[in-house]
């Protein structure tokens, strides 16, 4: 349906002048200068669901939308976990076989070491592991190792004494802030070799020294450790004290790579974009799924947090109201893509003047960017003429100038 919300030069349907109409397929729109051709979708191109429209809405629009972001019903959510916001339950087996573990250690209190590839969520899940634990109404305090430089380590997590040195005042450690909840420490392989023995005795004992002190502070925490290598390795290259690995592993989970659960990948888009589209205020109706497969055959070295990076450049890129298709993905997808086709993979005909077209409005798009829309040095870039730029625009339906 279109209305005319008392617009200057009003809407044409069929060049006739409507106030509100129902389109239908082949109908012609005219508003705002632009002509557009009404056709009917194909429900297999793109991904969507019927939803009540956001705030994220177009002005004016008042009625539901059955294009928006899919959410899938197959998610299997055990009894006792309870996902932090901004964490996607995924649905393939490697997935469930860690929350089937996860829920196996709701009621427990032993530590555990998540082990995966940078980016793939060990840090939510060790946050799920709190929240669905005896110590969720207690504090979740995240250390982050290899952000803190060796010598202040000590004191971030112990803390410091009264009047210790010039100018520096008495300082809590992370370790008394974690009491009674969850302390978590991330990428272990960066934790001082040197240190180790200290926090293995406090583990041990349950009493902290601070920094310049001979106090002992009781502490009592769950403690959930990171990192993204192998646990075996960090022990074998003397990164890791053994007898510390016993303490702190009492079980050990593999967080696996994206890669190797790419099942979750339609799921983890399809929520993704619902964030990234809000955090932006950009109305974007859904994914093509001509780009959904791409996204699905690509190999996320970055895992889950360069998927989320992706589909924010997307965003980004897009027109309010597109859907996001293969010309605004990164080179990078498109050349994974292409490197890995083979002729056995092609079983149905391939439309190459639209292949074509698509990388061409990519390319175009995306260097149009890059010269923050100046067709004249745009079209030197492309070594093209403007008029050729211009006519190519019109053609493959760029408009010719950006959007904001």
């Amino acid at each position: 349906m279109v209305h005319d919300l008392e617009s200057t030069n009003g809407i044409l349907v069929n060049r006739k002048k409507v106030q509100r109409a129902v389109l239908k397929p082949g109908d012609l729109l005219q508003a705002g200068g632009v002509d557009f051709r009404i056709r009917q979708l194909d429900e297999e191109m793109f991904v969507h669901i019927k939803e009540e429209t956001t705030d994220l809405k177009p002005t004016g629009a008042s009625v539901t939308t059955d294009v928006f972001f899919p959410v899938s019903d197959a998610v299997s959510f055990f009894s006792r976990l309870k996902f932090p916001e901004g964490m996607v339950a995924g649905q393939s087996q490697r997935m469930n076989e860690i929350y089937e573990k996860l829920n196996s250690l709701v009621d427990s209190d032993v530590n555990v070491v998540l082990v995966g590839e940078t980016g793939v969520g060990k840090e939510l899940i060790a946050r799920m592991l709190h929240l669905s634990g005896r110590r969720a109404q207690h504090p979740f305090v995240a250390v982050n190792c290899a952000a803190i430089p060796a010598d202040l380590l000590e004191a971030e997590l112990f803390g410091i004494g009264e009047k210790v040195a010039t100018d520096v005042s008495r300082r809590t450690g992370k370790m008394v802030l974690a009491d009674q909840g969850v302390l978590f420490l991330d990428e272990l392989s960066a934790f001082p070799i040197a240190q180790q023995a200290k926090i293995l005795r406090a583990i041990e004992e349950k009493v902290i020294y601070p920094v310049g002190e001979n106090r002992a502070v009781p502490v009592d925490f769950r403690l959930i450790s990171a990192t993204n290598m192998q646990t075996a390795e960090l022990i074998r290259a003397g990164m890791l004290r053994e007898d510390l690995y016993h303490r702190i592993a009492t079980v050990e989970l593999t967080v696996p790579p994206l890669r190797e659960r790419k099942e979750d990948i339609e799921l983890l888009c399809v929520a993704l974009l619902r964030s990234i589209s809000s955090r932006e205020k950009k109305f974007i109706p859904g994914i093509t799924r001509k780009l959904l497969s791409i996204l699905s055959r690509y190999e996320y070295p970055g895992n889950v947090r360069e998927l989320s990076n992706i589909l924010s450049s997307m965003v980004a890129l897009a027109i309010p109201g597109e859907m996001l298709d293969l010309h605004l993905a990164p080179g990078r997808l498109l050349e994974g893509s292409i490197s890995e086709m083979s002729f056995e993979e092609l079983k149905t005909p391939v439309n190459l003047r639209q292949a074509v077209d698509d990388y061409t409005r990519k390319l175009v798009i995306q260097v149009l960017h890059q010269q923050d829309w100046n067709l004249t040095t745009t079209a030197k870039y492309l070594q093209l003429s403007t008029f050729g730029l211009r006519k190519m625009m019109i053609r493959l339906g760029i408009p010719s100038k950006k959007i904001r």
